[in-house]
């Protein structure tokens, strides 16, 4: 190995260092101001709507146009991550994403909005698939849910800052003032640049397949009916088996949680600081419940837990949206995200470990991406929907698509024995 800077791959049983819970903390503050980035639209969409005099129907285009953006970007991130680097990408997709939110504010016109949402999508696509590739090769591998976990609950954290912002600043300064908070990404970018090395697993990965002619980051790969010894099964079956868990199980969380805080307004007759509260309250039962499951799938399989989470979050969203009453339904919005909320904690250490390293970047980011760009359309058709049904209807009918991301979970392999039989993070290095 060359004299370049490194993060070590770590034994099985090695302690947590400084190196490591900077890099976790780093990984964890990308998705929070990712996922803070998506609902500042959604907390501010009545009032975007208001101005612009946007119906539902396209305002659920505006809500959903970042998805599509992820979907692109998160195809460029995920193989340039294998060609260049987990840390260098993430560096700039920060930035990147971070300057387009801040021109979201300036926006005069739903054509520009559209616009820039999609671009700021391109840099979000990065966050969750780099970020979890990069934890998974720098952090003990005995703790491997747990720190996707840890991760995820940055789509807990990023809507309670949201939340919080709108409820603080939104009254006073409006809706614009909002998308200025998009420079503190490129704080965390600069950050991250000076004091986190690449990881180790990568570097030896980049020098094998250079000295081997290997290409990395092969998206033609990731359809090959290669026998990945990790897991015993092809890695084509991995691919399109994690792709329809993570579509289903996406299309079902943003279809809602896009329209919530609008369902909070008008079907419930919250105002702003009422509803805000309430997605704060929601929010803390998604921390509680990442944790619970990241610590159940960690010793006891990454299957059964999966199996438990969805049908759970099928029954707890149709009684979700049968409350009546608003201090029930703020009483039960922490029960609801501590069911429905834990299964994505699973899908960062999961699909690491269903691809070897040369290809686990493109692998992980393109089938979370897609994932996200299929998702587009979702709080879109729920728009639709709610405009002839309405916004109660319209969630309901949204639990549906967990009973359908238990489908392809069936056909994935269980990779908890695997796991904790070998001591490198890297998995296959």
């Amino acid at each position: 190995m060359n004299n370049q800077r490194v993060t070590p791959i770590p034994d099985r049983n090695a302690p947590l260092n400084g190196s490591m819970i900077v890099i976790w903390i780093f990984a964890w503050l990308a998705l929070v101001l990712d996922v803070m980035d998506w609902q500042l639209v959604s907390v501010s969409a009545k009032a975007i709507s208001t101005e612009f005099n946007i119906p539902a129907s396209m305002m659920g285009f505006v809500l959903g146009a970042p998805l599509l953006g992820a979907g692109l970007g998160g195809l460029i991130s995920g193989v340039l991550s294998d060609k260049l680097g987990r840390v260098r990408v993430m560096f700039w997709c920060l930035i990147w994403y971070s300057l387009f939110t801040i021109a979201f504010a300036y926006a005069n016109s739903i054509e520009m909005m559209l616009a820039l949402r999609f671009l700021v999508g391109i840099g979000l696509g990065a966050q969750w698939g780099v970020g979890n590739t990069l934890v998974a090769e720098c952090l003990p591998s005995r703790m491997r849910i747990m720190c996707s976990a840890v991760i995820q609950t940055g789509f807990a954290f990023g809507p309670m800052l949201a939340a919080f912002l709108a409820k603080t600043v939104m009254p006073t300064y409006g809706w614009r003032s909002l998308f200025w908070f998009g420079a503190i990404g490129i704080v965390v970018a600069i950050a991250a640049k000076i004091f986190i090395a690449e990881p180790e697993a990568w570097v030896r990965s980049k020098e094998h397949a250079t000295a081997s002619g290997l290409k990395m980051g092969s998206l033609k790969r990731l359809f090959s009916t290669e026998i990945y010894d990790f897991t015993g099964t092809t890695i084509r079956r991995n691919t399109i088996g994690a792709f329809f868990l993570v579509v289903f199980s996406l299309l079902a969380y943003w279809s809602a949680m896009s329209w919530i805080p609008s369902w909070l307004a008008t079907d419930k007759h919250m105002d702003i600081v009422k509803s805000m509260n309430y997605m704060m309250f929601l929010n803390i039962g998604g921390v509680l419940g990442y944790v619970l499951f990241a610590f159940i799938a960690d010793r006891w399989g990454r299957k059964k837990p999966a199996y438990v989470a969805l049908s759970a979050s099928f029954i707890a969203v149709l009684i979700f949206v049968r409350i009546g009453d608003n201090n029930t339904l703020l009483m039960f919005a922490p029960v609801y995200a501590f069911i429905t909320y834990p299964i994505f904690g699973l899908f960062g250490g999961y699909m690491a470990e269903l691809f070897p390293t040369d290809i686990r970047g493109t692998g992980v980011n393109t089938i979370y991406n897609l994932a996200r760009m299929m998702s587009f359309w979702g709080p879109a058709m729920l728009g639709a929907i709610a405009a002839l049904t309405s916004f109660s209807f319209a969630i309901g009918a949204s639990a549906f698509l967990y009973l359908c991301a238990i489908v392809p979970l069936i056909f994935l392999p269980e990779t908890i024995k695997k796991a904790v039989s070998r001591t490198g993070t890297a998995i296959d290095v």
